[in-house]
């Protein structure tokens, strides 16, 4: 059923994947990751240093690997067919007003976990002092990270889940696949959030570019603001 809020934007239909080529997916992309973990370890025991931003890049863009073979490889799709497609500028609208109510969110929950000593998130700056490609880091994480994760996880994952499932609870799920995939428990709830209206943008818009730019935003900023203290542009405690 198209709500009146779908009627205003161009929705997508169902692609030609299914679940179970979704379930695939994720058995070879988390075992591309444990592999990349190993691998990471091992060559840290054996003393080689491998650069963080070859490590973002390179396992980042890993993922797109299944996506092209469980779709446009298996069944002749489309890259539009995963919502690389155009849509209607009012979907930026939408999205910069939900990610305002995560924001208020975050604060919120930033609060709370601060009295037992937490944080959302670990400081991230020490990633830039420890590469000797800083910038590839941030592009890898403000731009390529983006792109390639909403293909994977809304272009991909929740759209074959939609087949089989009503399109709310193929958002949570996928929302929550997505929160899990970032490993730290104390972001778990906030990324699933992320997810979540990530998820909604794309059903709304038909398009994962909403979602794209709304979670370079994120990105760009977290990433943005670790660098300038790594650089020691701003001051801390």
């Amino acid at each position: 059923t198209i709500s009146p809020m779908e009627n205003n934007f161009n929705t997508t239909s169902d692609p030609p994947w299914t679940p179970k080529d979704v379930i695939w997916a994720l058995i070879l992309s988390i075992s591309w990751i444990v592999a990349l973990s190993l691998l990471g370890g091992l060559a840290q025991f054996a003393g080689l240093l491998i650069d963080p931003s070859l490590i973002v890049v390179v396992g980042t863009l890993f993922l797109l690997v299944p996506v092209w073979y469980f779709s446009i490889h298996k069944y002749g799709a489309k890259w539009a067919d995963l919502g690389l497609r155009g849509f209607q500028p009012k979907a930026v609208g939408l999205g910069c007003g939900l990610m305002g109510l995560s924001f208020l969110f975050n604060m919120v929950y930033a609060a709370i976990l601060g009295v037992f000593g937490l944080q959302i998130q670990p400081d991230i700056a020490p990633m830039f002092q420890d590469t000797g490609f800083p910038l590839i880091l941030l592009f890898g994480g403000a731009i390529v990270a983006p792109v390639v994760e909403e293909i994977f996880f809304r272009g991909f994952v929740f759209a074959g889940l939609r087949k089989r499932w009503s399109w709310p609870k193929a958002a949570l799920v996928s929302a929550g696949l997505f929160a899990l995939a970032h490993i730290i428990p104390t972001s778990i709830l906030p990324i699933f959030i992320l997810g979540a209206i990530f998820a909604f943008l794309y059903q709304v818009s038909g398009s994962v570019w909403p979602a794209i730019l709304m979670h370079m935003l994120t990105n760009t900023f977290a990433l943005s603001a670790a660098y300038a203290i790594s650089q020691g542009w701003v001051p801390t405690p």
